[in-house]
């Protein structure tokens, strides 16, 4: 064999081995690594309407020790917020954090006792806000917690599974000492929203209610606007009327959005890739 011959093999040998990297280099920064995973959220709520959020989340992956807190506490800020009053850390790690949420629920004087009712919360707008960060090519994130727990000052609990926000909440907290009511005629209407496929975000009026399937009570008699929305299917909108002691059902079918090809610029992944078959190739001349 003669000193060409070997440059050669020695050659080829090194380039099978560059594009190894390459590939292997690529697989790994052009799937998004499912680095963040919610856990469960409990909501306690106060007498006098705030309530504390225990937030108990994984973080796995090769990119567990590269997100920095400061931008996993404003991702989970902005899917926790529900009033004007910005949320306040009390606790945050890198598997939990506990929350006081000012102004949780509303107190209303009723007949009965007191009222407590709560805002709504979307976890879908805090995924959309990673998915458009700096870490959107290595980093995929779920902020949806596999289960939810709700309890009111008296001990009442909603609890809800892989939802991917908190519908609005009404609890009353009977008083005894309050006569109980004469019985007056209904004065609001019920909307049963169903989707297929399952488990569409459905909003009201342009407020997050909760996933299909769901029944919205105590809605005032009158036209509301139902829209459903689910990552790859056409959004779905439809104006309702509701009247007192009524049940009106939304089915809705959601269409598939057709996925249309598109040329993406080099990323990270592509500079990576650039770097290595630069390697190689300052590694062949060398060996020439």
């Amino acid at each position: 064999m003669t000193r060409r011959d070997e440059v050669i093999i020695k050659t080829g040998i090194t380039l099978v081995i560059c594009m190894v990297c390459v590939l292997g280099a690529l697989s790994i920064l052009t799937v998004p690594v499912h680095a963040f995973t919610s856990n469960s959220l409990e909501i306690t709520i106060d007498k006098n309407g705030d309530a504390v959020a225990d937030f108990r989340f994984t973080l796995e992956g090769i990119v567990e020790n590269a997100i920095p807190l400061s931008m996993l506490e404003g991702e989970l800020m902005k899917g926790l917020t529900t009033s004007s009053d910005p949320p306040a850390i009390l606790s945050f790690d890198k598997s939990g954090a506990t929350i006081l949420l000012k102004n949780f629920a509303v107190k209303n004087d009723v007949p009965t006792g007191i009222e407590y009712m709560t805002a709504p919360m979307d976890f879908h707008k805090a995924e959309i806000a990673l998915k458009n960060s700096a870490l959107r090519s290595v980093v995929s994130a779920d902020l949806s917690p596999q289960r939810l727990l709700v309890t009111f000052p008296d001990g009442y609990t909603r609890e809800f599974t892989d939802s991917s926000g908190l519908p609005a909440l009404r609890h009353t907290i009977i008083d005894p000492t309050k006569p109980a009511p004469a019985f007056t005629e209904p004065v609001s209407g019920t909307i049963v929203v169903n989707s297929s496929p399952l488990h569409a975000r459905v909003f009201m009026d342009s407020t997050y209610a909760g996933d299909a399937p769901s029944t919205l009570s105590g809605i005032t008699p009158g036209q509301h606007q139902i829209s459903l929305e689910m990552d790859g299917f056409v959004p779905y909108t439809r104006t309702v009327t509701v009247t007192a002691g009524n049940t009106t059902t939304v089915n809705a079918g959601l269409s598939s959005i057709t996925p249309t090809p598109t040329e993406s610029a080099p990323g990270f992944g592509g500079v990576c890739a650039g770097i290595a078959v630069a390697g190689c190739g300052i590694s062949f001349w060398r060996r020439r």
